[in-house]
């Protein structure tokens, strides 16, 4: 096809031609812009909101955490002063037989030892009775009376039958811790 038009028409189809893919890329990129800006808002707005969820859960975690923690710690801690009184209320036999043996006089002698513990008396305190030889009554009566000065023994019980000898003496007796 020839185109007889003269070049001033032509340049200006050309420049019109020109403005309208001008104007149709404008308004391509106008529109995709708006697009993304849209999209990127909803993205927004979706990420809020799932970030305002996950901070409500963690909240909620964190309070019953606290509380299952503070539970737990209150659990612990009546288990340990459960503990704690358990150990200050036993006795070691070993520190009453140390004791007993300090006071003993030289020529007192103990052959038998019974500990009866409080589980087994029924809530009273823990009992010991002692069986042994003395020499002299006055050893046995020294016994006595160094038992009786130390203060983790009470209520003691010596039977008539321990004073009866003057000399080659059986005991036998009882106190408690």
């Amino acid at each position: 096809m020839i185109n007889l038009l003269p070049p001033q028409d032509k340049e200006e189809l050309h420049k019109e031609e020109l403005f309208r893919l001008a104007l149709i890329l404008g308004l391509l990129l106008v529109m995709f812009l708006i697009c993304l800006s849209l999209a990127l808002l909803s993205i927004r707005v979706y990420v809020s909101g799932e970030i305002q969820a996950q901070r409500i859960l963690v909240e909620a975690q964190r309070e019953q955490g606290g509380e299952l923690r503070l539970e737990h710690v209150r659990e612990l801690n009546s288990d340990i002063a459960g503990i704690s009184s358990f150990y200050a209320s036993r006795v070691l036999l070993s520190d009453v037989i140390e004791r007993i043996s300090a006071v003993s006089p030289p020529n007192v002698y103990i052959t038998s030892f019974d500990y009866t513990p409080i589980s087994q008396r029924g809530g009273k305190n823990a009992s010991i009775a002692l069986k042994g030889f003395a020499s002299q009554t006055e050893d046995l009566l020294a016994l006595r009376t160094n038992l009786e000065q130390v203060g983790l023994f009470k209520n003691f019980y010596f039977p008539p039958s321990n004073w009866i000898r003057a000399a080659d003496i059986n005991f036998s007796f009882e106190f408690e811790l």
